[in-house]
């Protein structure tokens, strides 16, 4: 894995000089800044850390295959790439067990990747995961649920709390619901017990 470490006068100039020494694009690598100060009679200089997102995804890849191949589970990978957001799906003869009791496994996976990664650097891309298409499936069903609740909350003028749900979940609930007309949403209390509130806007 290529890191780059670069340091100059200004954020911008070490910046440039990360991107140079890796061939690439600003939105292709995770750019990580630390000010220097200098000492009597130096001035502060920025130093610049800088690693293709590819090579992050490629080193979450190889750290969910360990982590499976210790469980017995051979598994392989597709990823897909939107905006900022990779989705890595995985595939093996032990989708069930991947996923767990209502995801439970899949999100585990999900939360010790992402502290994998932020060893690797600060600046993150956004990493799902997914197997085969269990969070699509999942995202839909929400999703349906989420308007049908709306529109007993629009009928009756209650509010409804959904039930507990991890932050891309409620951000598919408060996507699904944000254009409509005298509902709004609220996520609530703490993690792991954090859910949405459907409300009547009168």
């Amino acid at each position: 894995m290529n890191v780059v470490k670069m340091s100059a006068k200004t954020k911008e100039e070490a910046k440039d000089l990360v991107l140079k020494e890796l061939k690439a694009q600003e939105n292709e690598v995770s750019l990580s800044y630390k000010e220097v100060k200098g000492g009597l009679f130096k001035g502060t200089t920025y130093e610049c850390e800088g690693i293709l997102k590819e090579d992050v995804i490629n080193a979450a890849q190889d750290f969910l295959k360990n982590v499976l191949e210790a469980m017995g589970i051979d598994v392989t990978f597709e990823v897909a790439k939107v905006e900022n957001t990779y989705t890595i799906k995985m595939y093996s003869s032990d989708n069930p067990l991947i996923i767990g009791h209502a995801g439970q496994n899949l999100e585990a996976l999900s939360v010790i990747t992402v502290q994998y990664v932020k060893t690797i650097c600060n600046d993150m891309p956004r990493i799902i995961l997914d197997v085969e298409d269990y969070k699509d499936r999942q995202i839909k069903r929400i999703e349906r649920l989420a308007k049908n609740l709306a529109r007993e909350v629009l009928k009756t003028k209650v509010d409804v709390e959904m039930d507990n749900m991890n932050s891309y979940e409620r951000r598919a609930v408060h996507n699904i619901l944000t254009d409509y007309k005298n509902i709004e949403t609220e996520s609530v209390g703490e993690e792991p017990n954090r859910h949405v509130v459907i409300k009547y806007k009168g």
